[in-house]
């Protein structure tokens, strides 16, 4: 074997790594998509049975319900679609912290839920 098969040989195996490490991680991708998925169509369920339910159970209609949401979407100021993050201080340390962390970074104690829907 001479010096350039000995490094051809060597070019293909670090290929082979980097293909095996981009094969772990996109497994580990599309396992969190489908737990993403998950989430979302159990969220999805909740949220139809809990509108049916408070639909049977009171004068609410759909265009009651249309509006708060487009009114909790505004809250930031953008109509997007979407809660925006906003900062939670912590209890204990009174540092900032994200609203979507579930502990302090600081001092890892758990912090406060915005809303119902983002504890987790």
């Amino acid at each position: 074997m001479d010096l350039f098969d000995i490094y051809q040989q060597g070019q293909i195996r670090q290929a082979q790594g980097t293909a095996e490490r981009a094969a772990d991680k996109t497994a580990q991708v599309q396992s969190h998509i489908q737990d993403l998925e998950r989430r979302l169509d159990r969220l999805t369920l909740a949220s139809q049975a809990m509108w049916e339910l408070l639909r049977s159970m009171g004068h609410i209609t759909d265009s009651h319900l249309m509006a708060k949401m487009e009114e909790v979407d505004l809250r930031d100021g953008r109509q997007d679609g979407k809660i925006t993050p906003v900062v939670k201080v912590c209890p204990k340390c009174h540092r900032n912290s994200h609203s979507r962390r579930l502990h302090c970074v600081y001092c890892e104690t758990a912090l406060p839920s915005p809303n119902l829907f983002e504890a987790r």
